[in-house]
């Protein structure tokens, strides 16, 4: 294997299949990447055999061949290197060397044949959405995914289909049982989704990823597996192996006090008022009253903070304890210049809603007094 490229264009693809790479791995060629160069094109992989990566990128090259090299040092190398450098590689025995300027290193490099095999998934049920739908349904639900491991069916997001008047919707739905976040998008497809958990690790590594590139991704799904494709970079990752929660039942349905207020009055508001409570679980009470919402907070340790904001609101008093941090992982999310609440009484779940996204709502579970 004789090759060589931009820095650029292989820090790049480094970034990408380094992503999932466990460094802890007790398997030495999990820790490794798969090179392989093939007429003026190398093939990068790598594995944790829960995630897959593979994409392509074009070198010139004088001899084909193949290589698996420890993924954190070679790209620390490339990321060290000088920008706008040309990066040359060859393989020598078992040994990678890279030349870059006036460096040169040598790395161990273990056998290809080792390295665990790549499988494209059954193309029959599949459908296309843009870099810019895919981030934002991640970006309207990943706040909620649950980390709590004994409910590992609530690690990732839920995603599935329905039938609406002759239109096919995908819906996305995260939760960690004290909140909600779901939204839904337009596919023009017909393909059908049961009902498929993807997991949290592999949401947060694509959608870092997702940045680098642009138009349509590919989305195949089948019972255990699903990846995400373009031409030139495919990510395959099992499911979550669980039965989702019926997330309908805890929409509330009869929630008749309305509330809209100014998102970063609101924001900003809870934001200062929760800086006295330094508690594990950070609380804030909100008075709802007349046009006004009076936002609360003591801490174990006698400080108090309050602060009043007007808003519209003209239904009963009430009152309602939250953790503070739940709201706050909503001003990112929020859209519109007013967020609105739908309230019934003070332990009945809150909808939250922003009046410029009609496809997503979010559901705020009240803490107990």
């Amino acid at each position: 294997m004789d090759f060589k490229l931009s820095r650029e264009a292989f820090l790049k693809v480094l970034n990408h299949v380094s992503s999932i790479v466990d460094t802890r791995s007790t398997i030495p060629i999990l820790s490794n990447i798969f090179i392989k160069c093939e007429n003026n094109i190398i093939e990068i992989r790598s594995t944790d055999m829960d995630i897959s990566i593979r994409e392509f990128v074009s070198v010139d090259s004088s001899k084909n061949g193949e290589a698996t090299v420890n993924s954190r040092i070679l790209t620390d190398i490339i990321r060290k290197t000088k920008k706008n450098s040309i990066i040359k590689l060859k393989t020598e025995g078992s040994r990678l060397i890279i030349h870059s300027e006036n460096s040169v290193f040598e790395l161990n490099a273990l056998s290809a044949d080792d390295f665990p095999n790549f499988t494209l998934l059954d193309q029959s049920n599949s459908f296309n959405l843009s870099v810019e739908e895919i981030k934002r349904i991640f970006n309207k639900t990943k706040f909620a995914i649950s980390s709590e491991e004994t409910r590992y069916y609530l690690n990732g997001i839920y995603l599935h289909t329905i039938a609406l008047d002759d239109q096919n919707i995908l819906k996305a739905v995260a939760t960690d049982g004290h909140r909600l976040a779901k939204t839904e998008t337009l596919l023009k497809s017909k393909s059908i989704i049961s009902g498929i958990i993807l997991p949290r690790k592999f949401i947060l590594q694509l959608d870092k990823i997702l940045g680098d590139f642009e138009g349509d991704i590919k989305i195949v799904c089948t019972d255990t597996q699903v990846s995400f494709e373009t031409e030139n970079f495919i990510i395959i990752s099992k499911l979550i192996d669980g039965k989702f929660p019926d997330y309908e039942k805890v929409i509330p349905l009869t929630n008749d006090k309305l509330l809209e207020i100014e998102s970063e009055l609101f924001f900003n508001a809870v934001d200062r008022v929760s800086t006295v409570n330094q508690d594990k679980t950070p609380t804030v009470k909100l008075a709802f009253d007349s046009n006004s919402v009076k936002i609360m907070a003591t801490s174990t340790d006698s400080n108090k903070g309050d602060e009043e904001v007007i808003a519209s609101y003209s239904s009963s008093p009430l009152e309602i304890l939250f953790n503070s941090k739940y709201i706050l992982d909503l001003r990112d999310i929020i859209e519109s210049p007013n967020i609105k609440l739908e309230l019934l009484n003070q332990s009945s779940p809150v909808i939250v809603k922003d009046p410029e996204d009609k496809s997503s709502i979010y559901i705020l579970m009240p803490m107990r007094v």
